[in-house]
C-alpha cells in the first residue's frame, strides 16, 4: 500500500512538473465521512469520537453551517474539522475538551425538543447530541461530517462540498460579513506602495500602466469541455506566486499568472 501511495504522489508531482504548474505539496487526508442518509442514524448511535480539544471556529449565514476545529498543533500533527449544516437550532459552547457527537436517545430527544420552541422545523432535520465532560449540547441540521488532515492552513475543505463540483477554487466559509473584514490594506499608502512595487510583464513594459496579477485556473474534466476563470486577483506577482504554491494539486486543473493593465 505505501509503495502504490509513493507511486501515485509521484506521478502527481511529475504531472504537475510537466504542466508547468507551482505545486509541490499533497494533502493527506485521514479520515473523513459525510452523514445526511437516514441509515446512518439510530436512537443512541455513536457518531463520532475524538479527545482532542474543539472550538467553535465558525457560523455562517450562507447555508446555516457550523464547525468545530480541533486545529494542528505541537501535540497533534492534524486538524479535525467537524460541520453541521443547514443548521435550525443549536446549544453549543466555545470550547469542547473530547467531543463524542451521537444521537440522542428517546428520551434526551424529548428534552431537548422540550427547549425548542415550536420543535423541530422541517422533515428531515435530526437532532444530534454534542457530549463532552460535564453536559451535554446539542445542534438541529440535517448532516453532519468531519475531515481529518495534515493542512495547516485556515481554509476548511469543507468549503468544496458547499460547492457540489470538483475542488478546484479553495475559499473561506462565508460568514456573515462576507469576508470583507480579512485581507484588506490598512492604509491607501500601503496599496500605493504595492502598485509602484509591482513587476512589470517584459512583453507590455508601458511605463504609464501599473499591473494586477490575476492568478487563473484552466480546468478540463473527462466528458467535459474546459472551462478558465480567475481564481484571484494581487497588487503583487510575488503575492500571486505565494498564493499558487500555497494551492494543493488538483486533477484537471492548471493554475497560472496573468498580468492585466490596473487603472485607478
Amino acid at each position: 500500500m505505501a509503495n502504490a501511495r509513493s507511486a501515485a504522489v509521484a506521478d502527481v508531482v511529475a504531472g504537475l512538473a510537466s504542466a508547468g504548474t507551482a505545486y509541490v505539496r499533497i494533502l493527506w487526508v485521514y479520515t473523513q465521512d459525510w452523514l445526511n442518509t437516514a441509515d446512518r442514524f439510530a436512537p443512541g448511535r455513536e457518531l463520532f469520537r475524538s479527545h482532542r480539544r474543539f472550538r467553535l471556529w465558525a457560523q455562517t449565514v450562507s447555508h446555516g453551517q457550523l464547525l468545530l476545529r480541533s486545529p494542528r498543533s505541537s501535540d497533534h500533527p492534524t486538524r479535525i474539522d467537524v460541520l453541521f449544516k443547514p443548521v435550525s437550532a443549536q446549544k453549543v459552547r466555545w470550547i469542547y475538551d473530547g467531543l463524542v457527537i451521537r444521537c440522542p436517545s428517546g428520551v434526551e430527544q424529548e428534552r431537548i425538543q422540550q427547549q425548542m420552541p415550536g420543535g423541530l422545523r422541517g422533515m428531515d432535520d435530526r437532532v444530534f447530541a454534542l457530549e463532552t465532560a460535564d453536559s451535554l449540547d446539542w445542534v438541529v441540521a440535517m448532516a453532519v461530517g468531519w475531515h481529518e488532515d495534515d493542512d495547516a492552513g485556515d481554509i476548511s475543505r469543507f468549503v468544496w462540498l458547499d460547492q457540489g463540483r470538483k475542488p478546484v477554487v479553495q475559499r473561506s466559509l462565508d460568514g456573515a460579513d462576507g469576508g470583507l473584514s480579512h485581507g484588506l490594506a490598512s492604509s491607501l499608502e500601503e496599496v500605493v506602495a504595492a502598485v509602484r512595487a509591482g513587476h512589470r510583464p517584459t512583453d507590455v513594459a508601458d511605463p504609464q500602466y501599473a499591473y494586477l496579477h490575476v492568478v487563473m485556473v484552466r480546468t478540463s474534466w473527462p466528458g467535459q469541455s474546459g472551462t478558465v476563470a480567475p481564481v484571484g486577483a494581487f497588487l503583487t506577482r510575488q503575492a500571486a506566486d505565494d498564493y499558487l504554491t500555497s494551492r494543493h494539486p488538483v486533477e484537471g486543473a492548471e493554475f497560472y499568472v496573468e498580468a492585466v493593465p490596473l487603472s485607478f
